[in-house]
This record gives C-alpha cells, structure tokens and sequence, in this order.
C-alpha cells in the first residue's frame, strides 16, 4: 500500500507546528522562527515530506479558512479602550502609514529589482504594508513597553491585516484586469468589496450577538462552535460573492462582536486562542514548505539591501510622518519605529497571489513571493531578539508593573480586589466560576472567565502593567500549581498563595516558604471574617520599627495584609515583617474593634508602631 501525499501533508503540518510552538515557548523565542524552518526542512527542497502542491485548490482554501480564523480571534481581542488614548495614532498608522509604508517600499522593490517592473512593484509594496497580531502579541508579551506603545502596536497589527489585504487584491486586480476591464471597474469592484465587508461583518457580529444572548436558543456548551461556524460562514459568504473581500469581513465582525460583548465571550476567545495557534502553526509550516530555497538565494545582495531599507529607513518615515503632533516622546517614536515584524497575513497573500499570477502567465510572481518572505524573515530575525534591548536603552518598557493577578472571584478574592482597585492598583481577575466572575464585574472589577491553569490563557491576558499574582481559590491544589504556572512570568518572589486548612507544611527547597498572609490567615479564617462583616482599610505607619507579629499582639483585631511603600510598591508581609515609619499598609479589620488609649512602652530594641488613620500613598 502506497503512502497517500495529501494525508502525510495535512498531519506532518499539524505535528511539526505544535512541536514548534512548544520549542518557541520553551527557547523563549517567536514562534515564527521554528515554523519557518520546519516548513523549509519538511518542505520538497530539503525532505520532501510536505509536499503542499499535492492538496491542489484544497491549499487555497485550507489556508484562506485559517486566515479567517486567526483575523476574526485578532479582532475579537482588539478592545475599544485601546483607542482611548492611542486612537489617532492607530488611525492614522493604518491610513496615512499605510499608504506610506506601500509607496515607499514599492520604490525600493522597483530600484534594487528593475527587471519587476513598476506593477509588480507595487505589488510587493502593498504586501508589506501589514505587521500582524501573530508575531506583535508574543512580542509585546515578551519585551512588555509602555501601555500606550502597547496599545498603538498591537492596535495597528490587527487594523492593518484586512487593509494591506485589500490593498493587495486592488494592484492585483489591476494588474490582470485594468487592460480588458478598464481602470473604473476595477475601482468600482474595490469599493464594492470594502462595503460588503462593512455590512456583511457589521450584520453577523450583530446576529451572532443576539444568538448568544438568547440562552434559550444556543446552548452553552455550543457557543464556542457557533462563534466559529460564524466566522467560516461569513467568510466563505463574503468570498462567494466577491473574492478577497472575506479578510475584512472576518476582521470586523469579530471586533464588533467583541465592542458588543455578550455573556460567556471570555470563554469565547479562550476556545478562539487555542484554536488560532493551531492554525498559525499549521499555515505558516505549510507556506514555508512551498517557499523555493532556490528562489530566496536568487535575491542575492539586492534581497538584503531590500530589507534594510525597509527596517531601517521605511519603517522610521512611517512612524514619524504619523505621529507629527502626537504626545509621544521622541524615544517613544524611535521604539515604535523599531517594531514591525510581519506576519501570517503576508505569507498567506503573496503565496496566493504568486500562483495566481503563474496561472495569469506572470511567472515573476514567485520573486514577488520570494521578496515577502525575505522581508517576514528578516523583519522576525532583526527585531524580535534585540526589542527589549532597544526599548531598555530608549526607557520605554514598563519599569513598574504594580498590578496584581487574582486567581479566584469569589468573596475573598472580590474584597482583596475591591481594596487594592481603591488605592489605584490594576487588578484583574481571573476565575472558571461564571457566576463569581459577573459578580466581580458587578461590584466594578475587570474580572474573566479562564482557566489559570492554561498557559494558553497567560499567553493571552493583557499583563501590561500586571506584576504579581495571589492565587485565592478554596482549591489549594489548584494555588499551589497557579503559582508554579506563574513563577516563570512574574518570578518567583510575586506569586503567592493563600494558606488553607489542608495546606501542606511547606518543605525547605521544594516549596515556596510563604503563604499569601503567612500563618496568621487562611483562607477559611478570611472568608468567615468578611462574612462577620471584617472590613479591610488603609493605614499608615507613624511610629518606630516593629514586627507584624507586634502589632497584631499591641491592637488586637486588626490583621496585616500589605504594606505600600513609600515609593508606591505593593508588598506582601511575612509573619515576622517590619513595619517602617512611612509605610502604608492595608489591614483587615474588626468591627468592634477599639484602639487602645495607653500605648505600650518602646524600648532601644524594638518599637511599636501606630495604625492612623491617615491615607496610605496612592500607587501609579
């Protein structure tokens, strides 16, 4: 019995992607690094083991269907407060940078490649226009700039997908169909794409947020599967009546569904991500496979002059030219001109766009691919390993990441919220008890639904400006291992978890040697204090030096939690913890309690420190 081709393909491409991906967390690198050289090896020039010209029309249509996937989950994540300070430098990065970013690097593409000629020049320009959330999301994640950076790069990744792709489709169009059909028509054809996008994407966001909302209709443990049966129907809808228009059909309708927000859409986008990083993995080995070695070595010196220019001087003007007026530093703008890695997008679109020009009889259409991958590589190569370098030198990264992670809605983790969100920590948290999490979002809190336990997850939250985590589950197994799945994140002097009844006796050198409050409070002493009406407030300390443990025995009913120092940082106190004059410190508290008239003796040893009622310092 003879080996089928087309089997060997498809799963040899889902194996070898999942591999890469777990090699790129593990070497802690872009993923796109591993999978581009897994397609090279596995592809007909090195191993022959993919062979993606064997799957025929299927190859179109499996990789359009993942691109829809990936664009949709990318505009589901766009939030709209990303736009709260950064909108016009998104907007005008995506319009006014755009056009730029096309111009210029088609003038580049026809200079060090006359023999292109100006059409496939223009081409290749507007095949370059997008970066991508693909390879920008594991990056900021990685290298973890500025909120507002943050936020304008990973605002422009997911925005310029469907606009670079549609650019595309125009000079194709152009190029194949301006001669027979006329230069209006062609126009006239482009416009009719970006409107169908619009009411197509804008209707079944709408329609499938209706579904969702109607519980009696969608059952629950089906909403993941009718939100990605929605995404492949509009896609293939949009394509049906007009090709090339479904990439901005599935962009929008994902970013409205995720303006509209109906219940369980944590849940939603959870399912999404796993499902996008199989479908990355999987394109992005198989387009790589149909890359021709011989090809990128044919580009020679003018390949790699062509992505210098692009890095180097294209990507600069870009940012300059659309950030004249803005409040972003000088430094900022050189960070931003240092990031634009590109992505899935340009893979899918210039091997698509390379066969149909070979059908077309304009075999240069394998150069113009060959061009997009030089430019993904070396865009990947240059700036992923170096982004934290450079935005150190330039201080744009997030010096102080002050927030806090809460594993756990429930009452315990809903009231440590409450106190931390009032002295202005971010706090987000994270729980897979739906009921917990809309009550914490009641009460004013940022809270989702997620399982703490999948690294997916953390790849996925937005942990900006998060700096630590406090595992509060009644679940102490489930603690223990959210702070091991944390550890590598935040380190491991920032992640804790609360003690409880049944919580082992920590062992020297296995285990972490602190529990979230220490010894003098579990988790079941917490919850029955705040159901008694034990309230946690704010206090500074005014006197001298003096333990926690001193504390709690000079005032009675009252139980450190954190201290705020006097530079704004939260910390965790151990049971043996001092106390320094300045500090502030959240404590819980009785209700009846009675602060004592006679305060206790200090001695040159050791001193007693004083709860006021003075406020505590408010942290960035």
């Amino acid at each position: 019995m003879s080996a089928d081709p087309v089997l060997s393909t498809v799963a040899l491409t889902v194996v070898a992607g999942v591999a890469c991906q777990a090699a790129a967390r593990w070497l802690k690198v872009p993923a796109i690094l591993p999978l581009l050289l897994a397609g090279v090896l596995l592809g007909p020039d090195v191993l022959g083991l993919v062979l993606p010209d064997q799957l025929g029309e299927g190859k179109r249509v499996l990789v359009g269907l993942a691109v829809a996937v990936i664009l949709f989950e990318g505009g589901l994540s766009l939030k709209a407060d990303a736009f709260r300070f950064s909108g016009t430098t998104i907007r005008n990065l995506v319009t006014i940078g755009a056009l730029a970013t096309w111009a210029l690097s088609a003038l580049a593409a026809w200079i060090l490649f006359p023999d292109l000629g100006v059409g496939l020049a223009v081409l290749f320009g507007s095949l370059v226009i997008v970066t991508g959330p693909t390879v920008i999301q594991p990056l900021l994640k990685s290298v973890r700039p500025r909120r507002r950076l943050a936020d304008i790069l990973r605002g422009e990744a997911i925005l310029i997908d469907p606009i670079g792709a549609l650019c595309a489709v125009l000079v194709l169009e152009f190029l194949l169909e301006a001669t027979s059909h006329g230069t209006t028509s062609v126009v006239l054809a482009f416009l009719g794409r970006v409107a169908l996008g619009v009411v197509l994407g804008g209707v079944g966001a709408f329609v499938v947020d209706r579904l969702i909302r109607q519980r009696d209709w969608v059952p629950r443990d089906l909403r993941n599967l009718l939100v990605l049966a929605s995404a492949i129907g509009l896609y293939a809808a949009s394509e049906l009546i007009a090709t090339e228009s479904g990439v901005l059909t599935v962009t929008l309708a994902g970013f409205l569904l995720g303006w509209l927000h109906p219940p369980g859409l944590d849940e939603i986008e959870e399912f999404k991500g796993h499902l996008t990083v199989l479908m990355v993995s999987m394109v992005f080995v198989l387009l790589s496979a149909d890359l021709a070695l011989d090809g990128m070595r044919a580009l020679s010196v003018p390949g790699i002059a062509l992505v210098a220019v692009i890095v180097f001087l294209v990507r600069p003007a870009t940012i300059f030219l659309c950030t004249r007026g803005s409040e972003l530093s000088q430094r900022e703008k050189w960070f931003l001109s240092w990031i634009a890695p590109r992505g899935i997008v340009a893979a899918a679109v210039s091997s698509l766009f390379a066969l149909i020009l070979e059908r077309n009889g304009v075999p240069e259409g394998r150069v113009v691919m060959s061009m997009t991958f030089a430019v993904i590589v070396g865009t990947v190569m240059i700036q992923a390993p170096t982004a934290r370098l450079v935005g150190k030198r330039l201080g744009v990264l997030e010096e102080r990441r002050n927030g806090v992670l809460i594993v756990g809605a429930n009452s315990v983790g809903r009231a440590l919220g409450s106190a931390l969100s009032r002295l202005s920590f971010p706090v987000l948290l994270l729980d897979t008890n739906r009921w917990n999490v809309e009550r914490a979002q009641k009460e004013g809190l940022d809270a989702r639904v997620g399982n703490a336990l999948d690294e997916l997850v953390m790849q996925n939250l937005d942990l900006d400006v998060i700096g630590r985590l406090f595992a509060v589950t009644s679940n102490d197994s489930v603690n223990r291992v959210a702070v091991q799945v944390y550890e590598r994140e935040f380190g491991q002097e920032d992640v804790h978890a609360i003690r409880l009844s049944e919580s082992p006796e920590p062992q020297a050198g296995k285990e972490r040697g602190d529990y979230l409050f220490g010894k003098r409070l579990s988790w079941e002493d917490l919850f029955q204090k705040l159901g008694a009406e034990h309230t946690i407030e704010r206090a500074q300390i005014e006197e001298r030096n003096a333990t926690v443990a001193q504390l709690m025995e000079r005032y009675p009913g009252v139980v450190p939690l954190f201290k705020i120092q006097e530079d704004g940082e939260l910390r965790t106190l151990a049971d043996d913890a001092p106390l320094r004059i300045g500090d502030g410190m959240l404590y819980l508290v009785d209700p009846d309690f009675e602060e004592p008239e006679e305060p206790v003796a200090e001695t040159e040893a050791e001193g007693a420190a004083a709860v006021s009622e003075a406020p505590a310092p408010a942290a960035d």
